[in-house]
C-alpha cells in the first residue's frame, strides 16, 4: 500500500503552514483523500508531484519517510557536480547515498529521463570499462549495477500513480540481452509519462513480446538492445513483431547501443529512441487523447 501523510507531514517536510497546503488541497492544486473521520491523507506520489510543481525544497524529509535523502547535504540537486558524486557513489558501493542523490534530483524537478541519461548514463558508461584496465573492475561493476537497480526501484515508487485505465506499455531487453538496467530505465520513464508498464525484463523473445503486448492490450511496446550476437537477424525478427504489434494497434519502440551499427535501410519502419528522452517523447505521442478516453471512466474519476 502506498504511503499516505497527513497536511501537517507534508507541511512540516517542505516548510510550509498546513492552513496554507489544506487551502490548496481545497482549491484542487493538491489532492487528497478523506478518512472515515474526515481527515485529509495524501498519498506520497501526490505529494512528490506537488512538491515538484510548486519547486518546492525539502527540509524534513523524514516526514516523508524518505529517510535516504538524510545521507546528502543541503543543495546536492543544484550542485555542478552531482554527475562525480553519483559516479563516486556507484563505484564506491554507496548505497544510501546513491539512493538519494536520484530521489534529490527527482524532487528538485528532473525527469527521470534526465536522470538517466545524464548523471547515471555517463557513471555506468565509465564503470563499464574498468574491466579492461583491472580484473576488479567486474566486482565494482556488478556491485554498481545492483546499486542502480535498487536506486531506480525507490524512484519508481516516487513517480506519479496511474489512474486505473491508464494504457498499457510493456516491452523488455531482447532475446539474448542479458542486462537488466536499460529496460528497468524505460519502464520507469514510461509510468512517469502516463502508462502502465509492465517491464518482461531480460531475454525477451519476439515472440513473448507480442504475446504479453496482446495479453495486456498494449499501446506502446519496447525492446532495449545493448548486445546482440547477431543485430541483423535480432532486427529482422523486431521487424516482423512490429507488423504482429501494428495489427492491435500497438507501437514497437527500440533502443540502445546494441544499434550502433544498423543502418536505417536494415531498420525499415523501427522506431529507435537513442536515449531516454527520445524515448519519453515518443511515448507521449502514443498516449492516448483526451477525447479517446471512455466517458464512463472519465465521470468515474471526476466524481472520485
Amino acid at each position: 500500500m502506498s504511503k499516505v501523510l497527513s497536511p501537517k507531514q507534508l507541511a512540516g517536510a517542505i516548510g510550509l503552514s498546513e492552513s496554507s497546503l489544506k487551502r490548496w488541497s481545497d482549491d484542487g492544486l493538491l489532492a487528497a483523500v478523506r478518512t472515515a473521520g474526515g481527515h485529509r491523507r495524501i498519498e506520497l506520489s501526490e505529494a512528490v508531484r506537488f512538491i515538484r510543481a510548486i519547486g518546492a525544497s525539502v527540509v524534513r524529509p523524514d516526514m516523508l519517510g524518505l529517510n535516504d535523502l538524510a545521507a546528502l547535504g543541503p543543495g546536492f540537486a543544484q550542485s555542478t557536480d552531482a554527475d562525480k558524486q553519483i559516479h563516486a557513489a556507484m563505484e564506491g558501493g554507496h548505497a544510501q547515498q546513491l539512493r538519494a542523490m536520484i530521489q534529490s534530483l527527482y524532487l528538485a524537478g528532473w525527469s527521470p529521463a534526465a536522470i538517466f541519461d545524464g548523471p547515471v548514463r555517463s557513471a555506468l558508461v565509465a564503470i563499464g570499462t574498468m574491466w579492461l584496465h583491472q580484473e576488479w573492475g567486474i566486482v565494482v561493476e556488478h556491485r554498481a549495477t545492483d546499486l542502480c537497480i535498487q536506486a531506480v526501484n525507490q524512484l519508481r515508487l516516487l513517480c506519479p500513480a496511474r489512474a486505473a485505465n491508464a494504457p498499457v506499455a510493456v516491452g523488455g531487453a531482447a532475446e539474448f540481452d542479458p542486462y537488466m538496467i536499460p529496460s528497468l530505465m524505460v519502464a520507469t520513464v514510461a509510468g512517469e509519462v502516463g502508462f502502465m508498464d509492465v517491464n518482461l525484463g531480460t531475454l525477451t523473445a519476439p515472440s513473448v513480446l507480442c504475446n504479453a503486448a496482446k495479453h495486456y492490450q498494449a499501446r506502446l511496446a519496447w525492446v532495449s538492445i545493448s548486445v546482440s550476437p547477431d543485430i541483423q537477424r535480432t532486427v529482422a525478427d523486431l521487424r516482423g513483431a512490429h507488423d504482429q504489434l501494428a495489427e492491435f494497434g500497438c507501437s514497437l519502440v527500440i533502443g540502445g547501443r546494441g544499434l550502433a551499427a544498423v543502418t536505417p535501410e536494415a531498420l525499415g519502419p523501427l522506431q529507435v529512441a537513442w536515449s531516454m528522452a527520445d524515448f519519453a517523447t515518443f511515448a507521449r505521442s502514443c498516449l492516448p487523447a483526451p477525447s479517446d478516453t471512455p466517458a464512463s471512466a472519465t465521470d468515474s474519476a471526476a466524481s472520485n
